[in-house]
């Protein structure tokens, strides 16, 4: 089984690192960036802020001066644990918590991740979509501009449907290219490797590239990854690729110094792709034990060498695969079902990956007393809106309420008086109060009054009071939003069709030969 509703996305190798202080696995910001695909300042956020909503769960840092540290399990368990569905209200889609927005902006520079423009149109697009997946893991996230966002969760982007696949390959590619701008900050070695697979999955997307904006996107990007080339090549013997660098020496030089424009960009990556392949050989890379060297298990990128298809011996020892072996559903006991439905830990899927399956806690779909009638199924009278009467609800579902959302407070528009222009109050029903979850649906501005826009504030229209606005010259907005323009069309009298303008007998339109619609429309004409 794939990991539960998941992204089809490239998780990173791991890095090869040294100790920064006190803890033999304990990584400073930038390997542990490198190491899960996110950045430095993400990092960061994840430690100060909790990003699934109504779960308390931060990322466990060490601060020592302006620096951080945090433990390698602590991280890979806490990524694993942003990858199972994220919780939300009354099946709403979980919100994007700000730090994992920042980021996927951040990755794209700012503008829109195929067209490089349009940055004030951008929004986060899911690549698996959130109705399937409830998955706000910035790795199922991509900055588009509304145009691309759009054609992309229609399945429509560029020429065909397929073309879609390139939004989610360009994904990869650029989280890739990132972990090497980590690795130099964090003087990570061994990484030259990776950047010329960065290389190789970028000649793929060239060659696969349909329009000119994929084009363009892929080649930005390929000229910045072929520049890290040079600046990750290892400069000490420590180094456990340098051996294998300093025999390929000329290959490299002759690499580094090939030309990056349009034209011989997709020679000079297939020089990367050649060079590679000799590196992978002389550096002792092996087949990766998780995907026998393909890159790829259960039909998304390997998790175990991060699609690269080779790890070194290092790399494999210190690798426990015994995470990404299948076991039953902690939930559903290996069933499939729970309560007589599909399991919500498996998907019914029956097992999973043990990394995944660590992460499940069954205790929260244990059964409990409901916080807002505290188990008597009533509230106000009336069955509880919370537990629909039942009195009990599942523990995760009482860790989304808010039991402040149903304390009266006074309502907003009448400010507690229950009344409004003379009159009850429209929303408070003349009450005064009401429950906050419905006080904070109320928009107040929608009565502020406009003026009317059929007979422009004079309170008449076509020499009759104004139908629109009852003669006032002005109305609240929300009653602007129910009057139909089409309405007040003038249009040919359905009578006289018109001709009687020069008579000036029809009883209909007093011989003017045209209407408003709406009174045409009340007119039989036989």
């Amino acid at each position: 089984m794939t990991r539960p509703d998941c992204a089809d996305v490239k998780t990173p190798k791991k890095a090869k690192t040294k100790t920064p202080t006190a803890g033999s696995d304990e990584l400073n910001e930038y390997q542990a960036a490198s190491l899960v695909g996110m950045s430095p300042a993400l990092i960061r956020w994840l430690g100060s802020y909790a990003p699934k909503q109504g779960v308390p769960r931060k990322l466990k840092l060490r601060k020592e001066g302006d620096a951080v540290f945090v433990d390698r399990s602590e991280l890979t368990d806490f990524i694993d644990w942003l990858r199972l569905p994220w919780p939300s209200k009354d099946s709403a889609r979980p919100p994007i918590p700000t730090g994992i927005r920042d980021e996927i902006r951040e990755e794209a520079g700012g503008d829109c991740a195929i067209c490089h423009a349009n940055a004030g149109s951008c929004e986060a697009a899911h690549i698996v979509p959130v109705a399937h997946s409830k998955n706000n893991h910035p790795e199922n996230l991509i900055w588009l501009c509304s145009t691309h966002h759009t054609k992309f969760d229609k399945n429509a982007y560029g020429p065909s449907p397929d073309c879609a696949d390139f939004v989610v390959s360009f994904k990869h590619t650029l989280a890739f290219y990132r972990r090497t701008v980590w690795d130099l900050q964090a003087k990570v070695t061994g990484r030259l490797y990776s950047v010329l697979k960065a290389c190789e999955s970028l000649e793929s997307q060239l060659a696969a590239a349909s329009t000119p904006e994929q084009v363009s996107a892929v080649e930005k990007l390929a000229k910045s990854t072929l520049g890290q080339v040079s600046k990750l090549a290892p400069k000490s013997k420590s180094d456990p690729d340098f051996a294998a660098f300093e025999a390929m020496k000329p290959q490299f030089a002759m690499l580094t110094k090939s030309s990056t424009k349009s034209k011989d960009l997709s020679r000079t990556l297939r020089l990367a792709v050649t060079v590679k392949a000799d590196f992978a050989l002389r550096a002792g890379y092996e087949r990766c034990p998780l995907c026998s060297g393909n890159g790829h298990h259960k039909n998304e990128d390997c998790p175990a060498c991060g699609g690269e298809g080779e790890l070194t011996p290092a790399e494999i020892r210190a690798t426990d695969f015994g995470r990404f072996a299948d076991v039953d559903c902690p939930l559903c006991e290996g069933s499939g079902t729970f309560k007589q439905e599909d399991c919500p830990a498996c998907r019914g899927e029956q097992r999973m990956e043990r990394r995944f399956a660590d992460q499940v806690d069954t205790r929260e779909w244990d059964d409990v007393n409901c916080p807002i009638c505290n188990g008597s199924g009533a509230h106000k009278g009336e069955d509880c809106p919370a537990c629909g009467g039942s009195g009990e609800m599942e523990r995760h579902q009482r860790d989304q309420i808010d039991e402040r959302d149903y304390v009266n407070v006074d309502c907003p528009l009448c400010e507690g008086d229950g009344t409004h222009e003379g009159e009850d109050c429209p929303e408070c029903g003349g009450d005064g109060q009401m429950e906050r979850r419905f006080a904070d649906e109320v928009d107040v501005r929608s009565y502020k009054t406009m003026e009317c826009f059929i007979c422009d504030g004079s309170g008449e229209y076509f020499d009759l009071q104004c139908n629109a606005c009852g003669g006032r010259g002005e109305f609240p907005r929300w009653h602007a939003d129910r009057i139909d323009r089409g309405d007040y069309k003038v249009v040919k009298c359905p009578t006289c069709r018109g001709r009687d303008r020069e008579r000036r007998d029809c009883r209909s339109c007093d011989g003017r030969g045209e209407l408003p619609r709406y009174i045409a429309d009340q007119i039989d004409p036989n």
